[in-house]
């Protein structure tokens, strides 16, 4: 008994052995995938339209969106670069502007769409397999770019909240969190439409560590202010942390300030006739002015001294 069994596995692998070498898998050349267009997209559901076992009604479908890719300035646009191309100032000056209109991009969209699941089976009973891979690579180098731009996007997205929010952000104190949770309803300041974060976000802080630079040979002493303004972050990539360093921080900041009558460390900005100024950020580094009758020039860095709190 264990022989006759030993015997049909034998048997039903030396089939599927025959089966593989018989049919070998057609693998697709994503190298030749960066060279297909539109145009190429078109004429390969236009023929893949034709095939039997297609239905009329995605033959219709098929023609009405075609009708709406005409346009000879996109026949040779590339498919992987969709959407990532750039309109320098003389091209969008001379009115040659070749990107796809919002109606073009639907109707590619579901032309794609409908070569996937109305035509590509098909081809695949009508034509073989190999046929149905020469003749739909079009369409897969489309879904390759498509892929390939939305992994690009899903890292980009989460630099950018790892810059804002990671372990190099800088701290915020209780009152700008509340702040910039009800601030998310502004523009600018809340969520963009792509889920990726805001670039502005609200300073407000109580700030004991600011230095005040000496005039007509005085001392420096310690400055305690009360600033208001905004921090915008920067996306570009090799900025902030460590490998921005100083010369390419990771956000910028500017705004008002407001300190008491006299400098002092933990002071309340608004004891006696208070004063007031601006500042402007570099990453961390921060240099200030407030005017009045003891006005000063001031420098600092960003710290949080308690956290939560200042």
């Amino acid at each position: 008994m264990m022989r006759r069994v030993m015997y049909a596995v034998a048997v039903a692998l030396c089939g599927a052995l025959e089966s593989l070498h018989a049919q070998p898998v057609v693998r697709l050349d994503t190298a030749a995938l960066r060279t297909f267009t539109v145009g190429d997209l078109i004429d390969s559901t236009r023929v893949a339209s034709g095939m039997s076992g297609v239905s009329a009604e995605a033959r219709a479908k098929h023609l009405e969106l075609v009708q709406r890719l005409t346009r000879a300035e996109i026949q040779s646009m590339p498919l992987m670069a969709l959407g990532a191309s750039h309109v320098d100032f003389v091209t969008l000056a001379r009115r040659k502007y070749t990107a796809l209109s919002v109606t073009e991009a639907a109707a590619l969209d579901t032309l794609v769409a409908i070569a996937e699941e109305e035509l590509r089976a098909p081809i695949d009973a009508a034509a073989g397999r190999a046929r149905s891979v020469s003749l739909m690579a079009p369409v897969d180098a489309f879904n390759f770019g498509r892929r390939g731009r939305a992994m690009l996007e899903g890292q980009k997205r989460l630099a950018q909240f790892e810059r804002k929010y990671g372990p190099d952000a800088p701290t915020r104190n209780g009152a700008e969190v509340a702040l910039n949770y009800v601030a998310q309803v502004v523009p600018g300041f809340r969520t963009r439409a792509d889920e990726s974060p805001a670039r502005a976000e609200v300073i407000a802080s109580y700030v004991p560590t600011w230095v005040a630079l000496p005039t007509d040979g005085g001392k420096i002493n310690a400055a305690t202010v009360g600033e208001a303004g905004v921090r915008l972050y920067i996306w570009r990539e090799n900025w902030g942390g460590a490998k921005g360093g100083v010369l390419r921080p990771g956000y910028i900041s500017f705004g008002v300030l407001a300190a008491g009558e006299r400098d002092g460390a933990f002071a309340s900005p608004f004891k006696g006739a208070s004063r007031f100024g601006g500042f402007v950020g570099w990453g961390a580094a921060k240099v200030g002015f407030i005017g009045g009758s003891n006005a000063r020039v001031l420098i600092t860095r960003q710290v949080q001294l308690v956290p939560w709190v200042f």
